[in-house]
This record gives structure tokens, C-alpha cells and sequence, in this order.
């Protein structure tokens, strides 16, 4: 092939722009984490407000705990779905840099922390449908 100027060859700028495009899409990926990370850790915070604020109103069959800890467990995996978001990254752009880099199996971060949602949903469904069973706290 023949030298580029600055005396890459087309091979080299091709694997080159195609790294940069994979960091570029691990960044993007990363973000996306960060911003429902934010939303997890919003949503569980408000939660936890609208609780404290149920409380003073009329408080026949409410729990302020329940919503305390559902809110709590949504900042929580909110938090761990930022740091796993992070490992991810730098895992990816540690394989990025390596010279035979080929794409891996990468771990199901993103498929566990949808079980947790769906754990702290469906306690959140049963704490629910059990409010008008306990009778006022």
C-alpha cells in the first residue's frame, strides 16, 4: 500500500479511525449509563420525598419506611449502575488499546441491573397492594 503523508499507510489510518469510532462509542456508552444512573437516583429521591410529604397528610394505611426504602433502593442501584457503567468503560478502552483487538463477549451488566430494577419493582407492587391489608400504622 502506499504511504500516507506523515507515513501511516491506508491500513493504519483505516485500524486507527476504527479505534477512535470504538472509543468514541464506548464514551457514548458511558453517558447512557450516567444518565439512567441520574434518573434512577431522581426517581428514588423523589420517591422517598413524596413519602415524607404522604406522611403529613392523611397517614390511615401509609408506611413513610416503605417509600423510604423503595427510594433508597433505586439511589442505590442507581449508584452501582454508574460504577458498573465506569468498569465497563475502562475495560473497553483498555481493550481497545491492545494491537489484536477483537470484539469480546463483554459481562451482562446492563441485563442485572434490570433484574434489580425489576426486584425493587415488584416489592414495590406487593408493598403497594399490602397498604389497605395492614390497616393505619
Amino acid at each position: 500500500m502506499p504511504a500516507r503523508p506523515g507515513g501511516a499507510s491506508a491500513a493504519e489510518i483505516t485500524t486507527e479511525l476504527a479505534r477512535e469510532r470504538n472509543r468514541e462509542a464506548a464514551d457514548r456508552t458511558l453517558l447512557a449509563w450516567i444518565r439512567t444512573s441520574l434518573a434512577m437516583v431522581s426517581l428514588g429521591f423523589g420517591i422517598a420525598r413524596l413519602g415524607e410529604a404522604a406522611a403529613g397528610l392523611d397517614g390511615a394505611g401509609y408506611s413513610p419506611l416503605k417509600t423510604r426504602s423503595f427510594g433508597a433502593a433505586l439511589v442505590a442501584l442507581g449508584i452501582v449502575a454508574t460504577a458498573a457503567g465506569m468498569w465497563e468503560h475502562r475495560l473497553v478502552l483498555r481493550a481497545i488499546l491492545l494491537a489484536d483487538y477483537r470484539y469480546g463477549e463483554r459481562p451482562a451488566i446492563a441485563r442485572w441491573l434490570g433484574a434489580g430494577v425489576i426486584v425493587v419493582g415488584l416489592a414495590a407492587l406487593v408493598a403497594m397492594l399490602l397498604v389497605g391489608v395492614e390497616g393505619p400504622r
